[in-house]
């Protein structure tokens, strides 16, 4: 288990933390941010190559702060791999061994090269390795140090498309078999709902919300969160007196919601949620559309209430519809898909 307890990490004039976070035993959590937020800092102190400012952070029921890296027993991945060059993939997977003799070493580096995908690669270097491949190799590396916790830093970001659905897959059984806690670092939110059982969400130096991806994604904490996690449509209300449950927009139109409102809200609708109809004179929120941008079998409609709001729309329902810039339709969302938050 990994446990931080106001972990403080200062580089410069920047400051992360303090940062309250546990990852049980073979629980995958990503720590996701933007670029920049400090997800790197984090990582860093809790293997031992930063020392951190302030705070606590136990693995296995040991305070590592404080401890050089190689007495913490954690298994670190950068993103891209850092393997000797001129070693061979069974030399660089065997550099992580502890002990052993020859022959067992032989066997674990086997073996573990079957485990992450590269036993067909032992006897090449890595140059002559694509992104994914030297990624598998430093996962096997890592693990080589039976290490009590597993650390990722944007392990997939040089990873071809192709090739990062597989090592998600590898990621995801090391964690579930060898029972290891995991913290993947990412600014890539598809990346960490295809992998996390936890996500926590680090923005300038804060952690913003942690919980279940789902949860994290519909039910966002604040308005930087929303943003953050393509929410898009983050839109000031106020609460129509005759209705508590009528959001009236600042720029025009209303939006019901599932809840009673409070006299301000901020109102947060992901995209996927709002649903387009040819307009119609009784409509209660109309829009024109003034942007169509292809995003592989979507389209990204933005739409002017008069304020800008923007809708991902399936391409048959766009052509269905007859989308077209200029274009007057009838918006509507879902009650439950309006998430309300604070106005504060």
């Amino acid at each position: 288990m990994i446990e931080l307890s106001g972990l403080e990490v200062v580089a410069g004039g920047f400051q992360t933390g303090p940062l309250d976070l546990r990852v049980d035993d073979g629980r995958y959590v990503v720590l996701l941010g933007p670029s920049g937020a400090g997800k790197s800092l984090v990582l860093e102190a809790v293997a031992g190559v930063r020392r951190a400012a302030a705070g606590r952070a136990v693995i296995e029921g040991v305070d590592v702060v404080g401890l050089p890296p190689e007495r913490r027993r954690v298994g670190l991945v950068f993103q891209d791999g850092l393997l000797f060059p001129h070693l061979t993939v069974a030399a660089n997977i065997a550099f992580g061994s502890r002990g052993g003799r020859g022959g067992e070493r032989r066997g674990e580096v086997e073996r573990l090269a079957e485990k992450v995908g590269v036993a067909g690669l032992l006897t090449r270097r890595p140059a002559s390795l694509s992104g994914g491949e030297r990624q598998r190799v430093a996962l096997a590396r890592a693990l080589a140090a039976h290490p009590r916790a597993l650390l990722l830093d944007e392990p997939l970001s040089a990873v071809d498309p192709e090739a990062r659905e597989g090592l998600q897959d590898v990621l995801r059984r090391v964690c579930r078999e060898r029972r290891l806690p995991v913290v993947h670092v990412t600014h890539d939110r598809h990346e960490a709902f295809a992998l996390a059982d936890e996500c926590a969400v680090l923005i300038d130096g804060r952690l913003h919300q942690t919980g279940r991806p789902l949860d994290v994604l519909r039910r966002p904490a604040d308005a930087a969160v929303a943003r953050f996690l393509g929410a898009r449509n983050v839109m000031r209300a106020r609460r129509d007196p005759r209705d508590h449950r009528v959001a009236l927009l600042a720029d025009g139109g209303s939006l019901r919601t599932a809840d009673e409102l409070p006299g301000e809200a901020v109102l947060v609708v992901r995209p996927e949620d709002v649903r387009l109809a040819p307009a119609t004179p009784d409509g209660s929120l109309t829009a024109t559309v003034t942007r169509l941008t292809l995003q592989g079998g979507h389209v990204l409609v933005r739409l002017e209430v008069p304020a800008a709001l923007d809708a991902l729309v399936p391409a048959a329902e766009v052509e269905r519809l007859g989308l077209a810039v200029g274009l007057r339709v009838a918006v509507s969302v879902r009650p439950t898909d309006v998430h309300v938050l604070p106005a504060g």
